[in-house]
């Protein structure tokens, strides 16, 4: 070929590339589609209707948490001082920030690292609640002035007597 024009052999090649890599787009667009996207946007829709509360537990903790969190809010006066365990980083129980969203408007207290007993022994009040998880608190120092109400697999709640 002469005088530096285009080749339609070339044309050709270019235009099958873009078609294959265009293909393959849309294939990984369906793949993240139907593997990420629909999905969420399926859980999304079907708690809709949920209190924010109960909708942000269910998105960021499942269902598990969510229903635990629904145990502790109908077991829990509003009113009431709720005390949760030493701040540890691996789970939300003991942020009082994160559980004082889920269980607003009730006041949120930790009990510290090295005054888990005393603690426990000192929040004898009648409107003092602990939260019972299968690590916390020492049960037999908790039912001294609580009841306990279980609500499944070690999780539950003391509640003044």
């Amino acid at each position: 070929m002469c005088g530096g024009g285009k080749s339609p052999l070339g044309d050709r090649r270019r235009l099958g590339l873009a078609v294959v890599v265009g293909l393959a787009g849309l294939f990984q667009i369906q793949l993240i589609a139907r593997s990420d996207v629909w999905p969420v946007t399926s859980q999304w829709w079907e708690i809709r209707q949920l209190p924010a509360w109960q909708r942000a537990a269910v998105l960021d903790q499942g269902e598990d948490f969510a229903g635990y969190v629904a145990f502790l809010r109908s077991e829990i006066p509003e009113d009431a001082r709720v005390i949760l365990p030493p701040l540890l980083p691996e789970g939300p129980f003991s942020h009082i920030g994160y559980m004082q969203y889920f269980l607003f408007p009730r006041d949120i207290h930790n009990c510290g690292f090295d005054e888990v007993d005393a603690c426990v022994l000192r929040v004898v009040g009648g409107n003092t609640f602990i939260l019972g998880l299968p690590w916390f608190p020492p049960r037999e120092l908790a039912e001294r002035s609580k009841r306990y109400i279980p609500y499944r697999d070690g999780f539950g709640v003391f509640v003044p007597k």
